[in-house]
């Protein structure tokens, strides 16, 4: 057994390796990454090319696999389903690498997938309850978890990936997990293909560790996440069903604690909920003067021991629920102090960001707006006209944008202080040569509300730089010239009236 073993670690490594380095001298996908995106942490141009050579390798191991095992332990819908998945997941995330796509629509299609695996065999229809042998039979439900858990496994994998290694080295770990799952229940085929996805991700992660020169990309995260949910499914199937669904989520425990508490803070103040931001657990790690590599390994060291303690916990019949609930605890403790969070201080938080949740809906629809009009503008003067109006509608005192050598500068007064006691200051990087400084009154935003105002100001410039590339092909500056018009309507779009700002 120690000879399969390492050929598919290794044969998945080195493939999945040598594809990504391939790529990256060849400089493929890098059109994908070429300007910055708001809330990123990298700077430079880092290509996101990480899930084609995970796909690769995963993709050879079952071909191996198909070519050399029996026939009813591979040519059978579940596992056509498996692989067909891992193809359509791999490519919704390529196609959103490079044209983003609405969060409506991927879900859509994520549900879709999702629907065709369980078409093809893949369910849950039978569920043990834990520390007990009664066993509840989920009838039409069982869909609907099926679903529910192949699309939350997809997103929670692509949630994570905001450092350098971090969602690739847990899904390694997962990978590990499923691969030990599977030998412990015999199921030849799931541990084969766990050990190619293990081989595979360690030869993107040569590439992505630290500081890293290639990025998994939505496309690496979707097939990491669906691989998992569609494996541990697999192995539920013969038995392990606690150990197969229950397992991987703790060994997600501290990433859905950080997912949820974003999700829960966007929805108090107003945002929308799948808005990136930067209070999540490693931002607050990196803000507070960590390395990257300390963080993703610190990261990477709490997961693995939520891991071991959900496996213990179900392997003994509950005989290690304390060290189960203790690590539950522990990770519980660490998510709140990491987010400096107290009873008191959530108390002050809610009430100063129920007061203010209006003023960061009208900012959001202010960049929604501002959005709109990169489409309607003739000019990047024109949509610096625009940008003006957006801030003063926000409350910003001053802006000042630098495009490369040249300085745009908004101010709602003549009089300008920049006194560190009397304004508040963001700065924001959009790129490598885009930068913005906002400056607004004290008496006006509490330091909170500053920082959120500023952050959508400039994901609204970030944004609008972006999509007009997406239409015209090149960088936005302030020279830039709009593309002629396609049709009558947007012709007479761009003829309306633009307020001026001298």
């Amino acid at each position: 057994m120690l000879f399969p073993t390492l050929f598919f670690l290794l044969l998945g490594c080195l493939f999945s390796w040598l594809v990504i380095q391939l790529c990256l001298v060849a400089n493929i996908g890098k059109e994908s990454d070429e300007l910055q995106q708001h809330h990123h942490s990298h700077t430079g141009v880092v290509p996101r090319i990480g899930g084609l050579g995970i796909i690769l390798g995963f993709g050879l191991t079952f071909i191996l696999c198909f070519i050399f095992l029996e026939y009813e332990n591979i040519k059978s819908p579940v596992y056509y389903g498996i692989f067909a998945g891992a193809l359509a997941s791999f490519f919704l995330g390529l196609i959103d690498d490079f044209r983003p796509l609405g969060a409506k629509l991927k879900l859509s299609a994520q549900i879709a997938i999702a629907f065709m695996a369980y078409s093809c065999g893949l369910s849950v229809d039978m569920f043990v309850i834990p520390f007990t042998d009664i066993q509840v039979n989920l009838g039409i439900f069982g869909s609907v978890l099926t679903v529910f858990w192949i699309v939350s496994m997809m997103n929670i994998i692509n949630l994570i990936d905001g450092l350098d290694g971090l969602a690739g080295g847990i899904g390694l770990m997962l990978m590990v997990l499923l691969a030990y799952l599977a030998f412990q229940s015999n199921i030849v085929i799931s541990y084969i293909l766990a050990l190619g996805m293990v081989g595979a991700i360690s030869g993107f992660l040569f590439h992505n560790f630290p500081p890293a020169k290639a990025y998994l990309g939505d496309s690496g995260a979707y097939l990491i996440g669906f691989v998992i949910a569609s494996l541990s499914l697999l192995n539920s199937e013969k038995g392990a069903v606690l150990a197969a669904l229950i397992a991987p989520m703790l060994a997600l425990a501290l990433p859905i604690a950080d997912v949820a508490y974003a999700i829960i803070r966007r929805a108090i103040r107003g945002l929308p909920l799948f808005r990136p931001d930067q209070d999540h657990i490693h931002h607050k790690f990196l803000q507070a003067g960590h390395s990257r590599q300390r963080t993703v390994l610190f990261l990477y060291a709490i997961s693995l021991l939520a891991l071991v303690g959900g496996l213990l916990a179900f392997a003994y019949q509950g005989r290690y629920l304390p060290i189960f609930m203790g690590f539950t605890s522990f990770i519980t403790l660490f998510v709140f102090r990491s987010q400096k969070i107290s009873l008191l201080g959530m108390r002050n938080e809610l009430n100063e960001t129920l007061r203010l949740r209006q003023d960061a809906r009208t900012a959001i629809y202010l960049r929604d707006w501002f959005l709109l009009e990169t489409e309607r503008a003739n000019s990047g003067n024109n949509l610096w006209e625009d940008y003006c109006f957006i801030l003063k509608k926000m409350g910003i005192y001053k802006a000042e944008l630098l495009i490369g050598e040249i300085r745009r500068t908004f101010s709602i007064s003549d009089s300008f202080s920049s006194d560190s006691e009397k304004m508040w200051l963001a700065e924001h990087s959009i790129g490598e040569q885009v930068n913005l400084r906002v400056f607004g009154n004290q008496e006006n935003f509490s330091e909170n509300h500053f920082i959120l105002i500023a952050d959508i100001a400039a994901e609204a410039w970030s944004k609008a730089a972006l999509r007009w590339k997406e239409i015209y092909g090149y960088n936005l500056d302030f020279e830039s010239k709009a593309g002629e018009s396609i049709n009558y309507q947007q012709q007479k779009a761009r003829s309306l009236y633009r307020p001026t700002y001298s």
